[in-house]
Formats: C-alpha cells, structure tokens, sequence
C-alpha cells in the first residue's frame, strides 16, 4: 500500500473526529470551542462535507444568518445536508432579521430592526452588559464569547426565527429564547401593554450562562428556578421575582395541598396544562433556589454548577449544597420554609401574552377580556367619562367589578382617572396604588399612578413611576415626554437628553435610526 493511501487512510477519521469535535461543543453550549474547531478544520481541509456542515451549525450559532443561509443552499444543491440540520431555522432566521442594524457594548452585541426600536437599543446594551458583569460573578463565571441578542419587531418575526410551533408561542406567551448561544427578544412594542423586557434580557442570560457552565446538563427545573430568582440582581433587586399574582397561587396550593407534582415538570415545562399551571410550577422552583440562597448563601450557587457539569444530578446536587441527604429531604425543608412565608394572598388573574394585536386595551386585561359582563359596563363607564360625567362613570366602573373575583387592573386605571378628574386624590391614589401593587407589568396602571403622584405634587414618585412604564413600554410619547420633563426638573440632565432623544424617535418613526448613529457612551 502506497504511502499516500496510507497518509488518507489515517486522516479521514481524524477530519470525522475533528468535525465530530466541533459538533460536541456545540452541544455543551461552548461556542469558542466549537469556533476554533471549525477555523482549524477550515485551513486543513475545508471541502470536507464534515468540516462544511460544522461551518454551517457554527455560523448560525453565531447568529451569521444571511451566510448560514448561504451555505445552506450550496449544501442543498449538492445533496448534502444532513438531516440533524434539516429543521434548524436558518433560512426562516435570515428572513426574520433581514434589515438588522446592530450596536456592540462590551462583550455584547444588539441587532434590531429599523425604526423606532432604535429606542430599545442603548438600554438592552446596558443590561446586557450589566447582567454578563453580575451574573457571571455569582454563578462563576459565564460564556467568553461576544453575546449576540437579536430583538425581533413583532411576534411573527420571532416565532420565524424561534423554530417554534405558532400555535405553542401565541398559546403559552413565549416572547424570548436563549438558544443556539444566542438570545432571541420580542420587541415591548408587540405587545399592547409592553412587558418587563430588560428582566427579559437577564433572564435569558441567566439560561445561557448555566447552560455553559454545567455543560447543558442542567434540567429545565433547575434553569427556570435559577433563573427566575435571579432575573432581578442585575438592577440590585434580590427578592426574587416573585409576583403577587404567583404568590397568590402559592398561598392557594397551600391553603388546597395542590401543589404542581415536582415529577410533572422536573425535564419540560411542556407538560404542564395551563398556564396557571405553569405559573405556579415557576413560583416552586423559584421558592427552591430563593430558600437555597437564603439558607446557604449565594455563593453555594458556583459549587451547584460545577457538580453537575462534573456529572452529579442536580438532585444529588442541589441536596448536597442544601445541606440534605436527598432531595425528598430538601423538598420537605422548602415546604415548610414556603408556610413560613409572608405570601400575598389575593385571587389574581395572569396578564395575556397578546402577541401582534394592535387592539384596544381590553384585550389585554386579565378580567375584562374574558367577561362579557364586565366589559359591557366598562365601556358604558368609558362614555360617560368621554363626556365628562365621571360621577356616573364611577357608578358604572363599580358594576363591573366582580365581589369575589380577581380584580381588573384597567378597571382600576379607570377610577382613578375618575377621581383624579374629580379632584378626589385620595380616593385616585388608593385605587392606582392597588392597580401597580397586583400588576406592575400592566403599563396603564403604572402611567396613570404617575399622573396622580404628579397631581400631588410628589414629583420624584412620578417620575419613578414614569420610569416603570418606560421600562414597560418605551413607544408611548407621552412617558419619553414626561421623563425628559422630570429629569431636566431634577437637574439630570443626561437622562433628559435621552428621553428627549427618544421622543424624536418615535416623532420621526425611527428616522433616526442608522448605523451611523452609535450607542449613547
């Protein structure tokens, strides 16, 4: 046999292994890994089919879309695109982003569409930057590579790009991923009432960060819980995340002993029922790691890592850190620890995740959306405020307000515009405080607390809670207007400037939006 022969005998399986190599990264979330695979394989024998679809997986890990794509369709043309990619969204993605500017900060980088969601920009700069910093100092350490978020403009744009079902995205209210190395982001502005996109962001950092860590060998309990409780630090909140609404459904399992069973969700929240349901299931394995922390520290949380990116499960593991035998044991300790919490017990409803639906207002209200009674007397008490008979509107707005139900945070807006309009402050405050303390994600009820705080003459309180609805909704005029008011009040004059900025974003649709427009420094 000829020394040639011999030579490419020998280095077939070592190109398979090569790509096989790259491939493994990829699978533990170690996008370098796989990058410096690829490069090398590239130089030593890029027509290899093996080293190409390497190539291929990589760039769209990279977010390359349009030459992910490209590729796609040479491998296409020549029969050889093998099937673990055959429903990878490569091309869908590169439709979804087509027109994508892009930004970088430190270690980050944000693509967005043209127009107006150059408002979003600077700010998920921030947070994306500010989570890598905090976040990789409590969970030791995270990715090294530079984080790619893409914020899509509407939900059709990210359902293209998420390889999810429609149906499963606009059923279960899916607006971000962390997935393929990448975060993927709704864009507030997709929905009505906007959400709280910046926790969003870290939220979904958090996901990636622990799936480099351990080596995706994390189930989706211990992401979610983690993630969940965490999602706040980056901005110094360390309570939790837990809303009032999943604290309501906490005292209520405990109150009926209806519990999510553990074994339901420990692998796939898919299997849950409902999104009640699924609510709670996140309120549990969020209690789980907020009892963890509180028992043992935050800085039990690397050591959880490590062991199971060393092989333990995250049972065994999360016992051990706990300071359990088993995690039956540990399971016993949180429940008992759950009773012991100061929970809010209130029967709420869950905002709906209404995704492209430039509808009015009730269509996202939690209440009024599913009540036909309530929503009649509504609009009745609407007309007669139009008309400026807010004493009769009162009377209709208190009809549609059900006893022993959950209470409607649009209603609420309405009677404290009602009052406000009255000049009965007291009365205004008392019911925008209720609406922001049970659904502070519902943007109507943080503006109109702003406006009565205002009316009070408690500028710093409106201005906080102008800067709530911002964080909600930055597309509404009317909040970029009243912040650079309140900022140039205060004698900040910086973030006056940057509502002011974003104020003639949205005047102009977004003309401002270009590439030759950096970051804010």
């Amino acid at each position: 046999m000829s020394l040639t022969l011999l030579a490419l005998l020998f280095s077939l399986p070592l190109r398979a292994d090569g790509a096989m190599d790259g491939h493994a990264c990829l699978d533990r979330a170690d996008l370098v890994c796989a990058q410096e695979v690829r490069d090398r394989l590239l130089r030593t024998s890029p027509g290899d089919a093996a080293t190409l679809h390497l190539d291929l997986r990589t760039r769209f890990h990279e977010g390359r879309y349009d030459e992910a794509a490209e590729l796609l369709g040479r491998l296409k043309a020549q029969g050889q695109v093998p099937q673990s990619l055959a429903q990878t969204p490569i091309e869908a993605s590169a439709l979804a982003a087509e027109g994508f500017l892009e930004a970088r900060g430190e270690g980050v980088r944000v693509r967005y569409a043209q127009g107006v969601d150059l408002v979003l920009r600077d700010e998920a700069i921030e947070v994306l930057e500010q989570s890598r910093q905090v976040i990789d100092g409590l969970l030791g350490g995270g990715p090294t590579h530079e984080i790619t978020l893409d914020i899509f403009p509407d939900g059709r744009r990210f359902i293209q790009a998420s390889g999810l079902p429609e149906e499963a995205v606009r059923t279960t209210g899916v607006i971000a991923l962390s997935k393929w190395t990448r975060l993927l982001l709704t864009s507030p502005r997709a929905l009505g009432r906007g959400y709280g996109w910046k926790d969003t962001i870290a939220h979904e950092y958090i996901h990636l960060v622990i799936a480099w860590r351990t080596q995706e060998r994390s189930p989706v309990w211990l992401h979610e819980g983690l993630a969940k409780h965490l999602e706040g630090y980056w901005r110094g909140d360390r309570s939790g995340g837990m809303s009032v609404y999943q604290q309501g459904l906490l005292a209520e399992a405990l109150r009926t002993n209806s519990f999510v069973p553990f074994e339901k969700f420990r692998y796939s929240m898919a299997y849950l029922d409902s999104g009640e349901e699924a609510a709670l299931a996140f309120a549990q394995v969020g209690t789980m790691v907020q009892f963890l922390v509180e028992s043992k520290g935050i800085g039990v949380l690397p050591g959880l890592l490590d062991a199971i990116r060393e092989g333990q499960t995250a049972d065994q593991a999360f016992a051990e850190v706990a300071g359990f035998a088993d995690f039956d044991l540990f399971r016993a300790a949180w429940l008992d620890w759950v009773r012991r919490l100061p929970l809010v017990e209130r029967s709420l409803a869950a905002l709906p995740v209404v995704l492209d639906d430039p509808g009015e207002a009730y269509a996202d209200d939690p209440v009024v959306s599913k009540d036909p009674k309530a929503a009649k007397y509504l609009r009745l008490g609407d007309l007669l405020r139009e008309a400026k008979r807010c004493d009769a509107a009162l009377i209709q707005y208190d009809r549609a307000r059900e006893p022993k139900g959950p209470e409607s945070p649009l209603l609420l807006a309405r009677i404290a515009v009602c009052n406000l309009d009255l000049r009965q402050l007291s009365a205004a405050r008392e019911a925008a405080d209720e609406a922001v303390e049970l659904y502070p994600e519902f943007t109507l009820a943080q503006t109109t607390l702003a406006r009565v705080r205002a009316a009070q003459g408690d500028t710093r309180g409106a201005l906080s809670a102008w800067t709530a609805a911002h964080d909600l909704n930055p597309f509404d005029p009317e909040v970029q207007a009243a912040l650079t008011r309140g900022h140039a009040e205060l004698g900040q004059d910086d973030l006056a400037a940057r509502h002011e900025r974003y104020g003639r974003i949205l005047a102009t649709g977004g003309v401002l939006s270009s590439s030759s427009v950096p970051p804010e420094p």
